[in-house]
């Protein structure tokens, strides 16, 4: 599993919203925020393509936006 699939399941839960806030987020857009370093993950930046394998302890989604979201 590669932290893509992780951000694509916890899609399925959360519904997350395009950066226009109209429309689902698509997965070319989950990878933009990678490559963008907004997504971190136990206080460090991550590749989109990067194995899943280790516990997730906290993950920060946009963090330096004005709408900043930590996940615990």
């Amino acid at each position: 599993m590669k932290l893509l699939d992780l951000l694509v399941a916890l899609n399925n839960s959360c519904h997350f919203r395009s950066t226009e806030g109209k429309a689902e987020l698509s997965k070319s857009e989950m990878k933009r925020w990678f490559t963008n370093s907004s997504v971190i993950i136990n206080g460090e930046k991550c590749a989109w393509d990067e194995p899943f394998d280790f516990p997730v302890f906290s993950m920060v989604l946009h963090p330096k936006g004005e709408r900043c979201c930590t996940l615990l």
